[in-house]
């Protein structure tokens, strides 16, 4: 005779409770990548600030919120990208968004420039962050972003 699972709804609450708890983001099977609890929300990956491999890519912008509550970085041509934050990221939903990484605070409509680099988002991954309802690329931020000069012209 085989054996059969029952899972309750009680119990898968109650682990996502724990995992939201202890991690403040929870990943799908498969996926590194998390969401924060609340809004706004961060994708955090499991990775650190490593001022190493930040050479690999730079991208500047205005910090964002997509229509899913998720942080973005819109180019100066308007393309968004999805942010996907170190594991020591934190953040801030105290009246004016932002993201605090490394004792630095970051706030939505700022100008940054973020080292790093760009990550394909497997199906996983996408399903982990499909909350976020972003479109476009996905930077893995590895160095602590710098507020940069406002462009000319807004």
């Amino acid at each position: 005779m085989a054996r059969r699972n029952n899972f309750s709804v009680t119990g898968v609450l109650a682990a996502l409770g724990v995992c939201t708890l202890a991690l403040s983001s929870c990943a799908t099977d498969g996926s590194e990548l998390g969401l924060t609890a609340g809004e706004p929300r961060a994708v955090v990956g499991a990775h650190s600030i490593d001022e190493a491999a930040a050479n690999a890519a730079e991208i500047s912008g205005v910090l964002l919120l997509s229509a899913g509550q998720c942080f973005e970085l819109s180019d100066p041509e308007g393309q968004p990208a999805l942010l996907i934050f170190p594991s020591e990221a934190h953040v801030l939903s105290d009246g004016w968004p932002g993201m605090k990484i490394a004792g630095e605070e970051f706030r939505v409509g700022e100008h940054l420039s973020i080292g790093g680099g760009f990550h394909q988002l497997t199906d996983m991954d996408a399903e982990a962050v499909e909350k976020c309802q972003s479109s476009g690329e996905a930077f893995m931020v590895q160095a602590i972003p710098r507020h940069t000069a406002e462009p000319a012209g807004t």
